[in-house]
């Protein structure tokens, strides 16, 4: 597949219909089918010192990763952390991750590359590519890791943005029904008790006290009992 049909793919993702996880498969599985050399990849995200694998292509690619996060070192997580690409041409040969890279003979990987990619300050992430034979990226591998890096770092912030966007507004408009419940509940005790709309407000506040409830279900339970033929706040 050509570069440019890759990132067009992801341009046609919408937000609204695609999880974060969903994301990163697809871009996982675009890597796969366009940088050459790759045999597997993942993708890695260090979040609050832990890593983790949302996204990979096959066994080969989660086994390895995972081995890296039980040893708690690797070119995987070097990558996400520091920011810079790290390669392993031949893992008979690879001295820098001496616990690792039998693995990575054991598993048939000879060859991998991990290019980070810069998400937010507070988490890391890394594409990782793995390849089968020694010596299994070159130039053009490691030009088409970045670019595909860099889109995917901005579509990955996109998608939390849009994500975190989302969550602000569930949770404003969870706000406004909470607002809305307790003003109806503050009108049935101003026209019962005859108080006004501070005094209403004091009464829910002493309710919600002393049954140990949240006040908006306090005010909900009264605009229930009132519809029901009913009302208390005792």
């Amino acid at each position: 597949m050509d570069t440019r049909d890759a990132f067009a793919q992801l341009g046609r993702l919408s937000f609204d219909d695609t999880s974060m996880h969903e994301l990163l498969q697809r871009v996982a599985d675009l890597s796969k089918q366009v940088i050459p050399g790759v045999a597997e990849a993942s993708v890695s995200l260090i979040a609050d010192d832990k890593p983790s694998t949302p996204a990979f292509t096959g066994q080969l690619a989660i086994d390895l990763d995972e081995s890296q996060y039980a040893h708690g070192y690797g070119p995987c997580m070097e990558a996400a952390v520091g920011q810079e690409i790290r390669e392993i041409t031949d893992a008979r040969e690879e001295t820098r991750w001496p616990e690792y890279t039998p693995v990575c003979v054991e598993r048939g990987s000879l060859s991998s590359l991990s290019v980070p990619v810069p998400v937010r300050e507070n988490i890391q992430a890394a594409l990782n590519l793995y390849g089968r034979e020694a010596h299994a990226f070159d130039a053009t591998s490691h030009a088409t890791g970045r670019e595909f890096a860099a889109y995917v770092a901005v579509a990955v912030r996109n998608m939390h943005l849009f994500e975190t966007t989302r969550e602000w507004a569930t949770n404003l408009d969870a706000a406004m029904r909470s607002r809305a419940v307790i003003e109806q509940a503050k009108g049935i005790l101003m026209s019962q008790r005859r108080c006004d709309a501070a005094e209403a407000f004091s009464l829910l506040a002493e309710a919600s006290q002393r049954s140990n409830r949240k006040l908006r279900d306090i005010a909900q339970s009264l605009v229930e009992g009132v519809s029901g033929g009913s009302a208390s706040t005792s």
